[in-house]
Formats: structure tokens, sequence, C-alpha cells
């Protein structure tokens, strides 16, 4: 009977090694899907989009600061008696659906917005060469203006910016996005003054080491809102990311005040080689509402 018992577990354990050894040739043969993941650091490469989202449950709270002009001097203590600040939340509906509202005390402006992932950048069983983000935001200037002025409309006081990012992650050191972006405004100043404007925007991340990284962005506007005698300018900023924990640090120079996109796209009136220089710096800090 022992012998019977002995001869029925070696059986039993060739037929169970042999069967582990078949999986294995099967499963050897599956390709599997790898997706790039932390393409850039944080929502924003620094004033623009990024195409990273709020992950499903997760709340990022975003503190964002522009100080005043580095030529400003002593007196303003080179900018820092001035500032400008963008309190903003962004939920993840999804892994790839994000919502947010913001504050800006340029221009008093209120923000919502929606980021969708429509691609991811993957290799393997699905090869995917870029990421595909969409964003659209809706802005609402609550200024006050004089009463011997002309007083809009709540529907002309609205704008709009739509975009595209294009971006890819070409190693863990490098990052790259290209941002088309189309902007409208419901009302301009003066007939001469386009409602439409279009925008060509780059950035792109270098890291550094794990925690550190250097940021730089430039965005060109094709379409501007004035033809002629146009008082604004393409923003151009640069700055680091600095990841500690669950925060991550964004410090930059940049010549736009204004930190959505109707602003520091189509109205920056700062220029670097007059040195018109802001100093600047984002705070993002996340929050599990949800748990998956």
């Amino acid at each position: 009977m022992k012998r019977l018992l002995l001869l029925a577990a070696v059986l039993i354990s060739g037929a169970i090694q042999a069967q582990d050894d078949l999986l294995d040739l099967l499963s050897e043969g599956e390709e599997t899907t790898d997706y790039a993941f932390a393409t850039f650091k944080d929502s924003r490469i620094i004033n623009v989009q990024s195409n990273e989202t709020a992950s499903a449950g997760v709340l990022r709270f975003v503190i964002s600061h522009r100080f005043g002009k580095l030529s400003d001097g002593a007196y303003e203590l080179f900018g820092l008696d001035n500032a400008t600040i963008r309190l903003g939340l962004d939920y993840g509906i999804t892994d790839n659906i994000q919502v947010g509202f913001a504050r800006s005390s340029f221009e008093k402006t209120y923000e919502g917005n929606l980021k969708i992932k429509l691609l991811r950048q993957s290799s393997g069983a699905k090869n995917m060469p870029l990421s595909v983000t969409w964003y659209s935001g809706m802005y609402i200037n609550s200024l006050r203006i004089p009463e011997d002025a002309y007083q809009p409309t709540f529907t002309e006081r609205i704008s709009y910016a739509h975009q595209i990012i294009l971006a890819r992650k070409f190693s863990k050191a490098f990052s790259l996005a290209v941002i088309p972006s189309y902007l409208h405004d419901n009302l301009v100043l003066t007939n001469e003054m386009n409602n439409d404007q279009f925008a060509l925007g780059v950035g792109g991340r270098v890291k550094l080491t794990n925690r550190l990284s250097l940021n730089a962005e430039y965005h060109a506007r094709l379409i501007t809102q004035v033809e002629q005698d146009d008082p604004f300018n393409n923003s151009f900023s640069i700055g680091f990311d600095i990841e500690t924990g669950g925060h991550v640090f964004q410090l930059h120079l940049t010549n736009s005040r204004g930190m959505f996109e109707t602003a520091f796209i189509g109205e920056t009136a700062g220029r670097w080689v007059d040195g018109d220089i802001f100093f600047g710096f984002n705070i993002s800090r996340v929050f599990t509402v949800v748990r998956k």
C-alpha cells in the first residue's frame, strides 16, 4: 500500500511539473504591453499642461505663485513684494479623465477644465510611439469694471482654450511635448482685434537626478489677437522640478505672469530682454479620496 501511495505521489508531481513547464512555454509566446509612465513629474511642465493626469479617486491641490519683475529692483525686493496666485484642484474621475477648478488673482479669473488621455505611449504587444492628451479650459474674468465704462455681459467675460498635448518619453532622462493651442475670447477690446488665436508650444524635461529635473517651454503665437502693433509676446519659461515624496516643487523664471492658458499664451506682456522676468513656483500635493 505504501509503495502504491509513493508511486501515485511521484506520478502526480511529475504531471504538475509537466503542466507548469507547458504553461511557461505558452506564456513565453505571449507578448505583453509596457506603458510609459512619469513622462513628466507633474500635471504641468511649467505653465502649460503636460500629458499627466490625476489617477482615479485622487485629488491634486496645486498652489502657484508668480512674483513681480526681477527688474523692479531692491525697493520691491526684486519682485517679491508683489505676487499673483492661482489655487487649483484637479480630480481623477478615472485614470484617463480629469476635471479641475481653479481661481487666479490675475484678472480675478475663475476656471473650469477637462483633461482626457486619448492614447498612451507603449511598446510590446501594443506599440504606440507617443501619448496624446486633450485639454479644454473655460475662464471667466470677474474684474470689476469702472461705472463709466462698458459693462460686459457674463457671456462676454468668458474665454476658452483647447489643446492637444503630444508627448513622448524618449528615455528615463528626456521627455518632450508639442502642444498646439486654440484660444477664443468672446469679447475683445477693439474691432481690429481677433477673437481667435492659434499657438504652437513645445516643452521638455531633462532628468538630472532621481528627484531633480530641468524643464523649459516656449509658445509661438501663429495667429495673434492683434495683427499690427501687437502688445503681447511669446511666452518662454525655464525652471526645475524637485520631487519630495508626495510633493512636487516647481521653481522657475518666466516672462508670463498669468497662469492659465488664455493669459500666458495670449496675453504675455513681459519681454526677457527688457528684464520682465518673473520668479515663480508651483507646489502640488495629492490626496487619495477614493481608494481603488
